[in-house]
């Protein structure tokens, strides 16, 4: 009456095991934990530099990276272990190419001299999330 049940994947001991060993050969997973590092300095950097320390604000950021600290290190191995890697390292990727894009932002604001091209990229990224 209802069809064909449709199989999900399922992960089991071995998997997750495999898994958890491949986590710690990723170029990705080091890249990202790097540039999250990298953020909470320059963002530190910036609101001494700029006058603007809040603490709420400093909160509300480490609250957001220890999330997504955390939601990789579930998330992540599950995606190897079913064998969606494909779908986590896209992930990671995004992850990755939003802390850097955050880095250069706080590097301009604290007034450090960025490349041309990387501050036309960054206003062109402005006006078109204003548009």
């Amino acid at each position: 009456m209802y069809g064909t049940p449709v199989l999900l994947p399922h992960a089991g001991f071995t998997d997750w095991q495999f898994a958890i060993e491949h986590m710690g050969s990723n170029t990705l997973l080091d890249t990202l934990f790097i540039l999250i590092i990298a953020d909470v300095i320059t963002g530190i950097a910036k609101s001494i530099i700029t006058h603007s320390v809040d603490s709420s604000i400093g909160k509300k950021g480490l609250a957001r990276h220890f999330t997504i600290i955390l939601l990789v290190a579930l998330l992540y191995p599950w995606s190897i272990a079913i064998n969606y890697q494909w779908l986590g390292d896209s992930v990671l990727s995004l992850w990755t190419f939003m802390y850097a894009t955050s880095i250069v932002e706080n590097i301009g604001q604290m007034g450090l001299p960025l490349p041309k091209f990387i501050k036309d990229r960054l206003n062109k990224f402005g006006q078109d999330m204003e548009d």
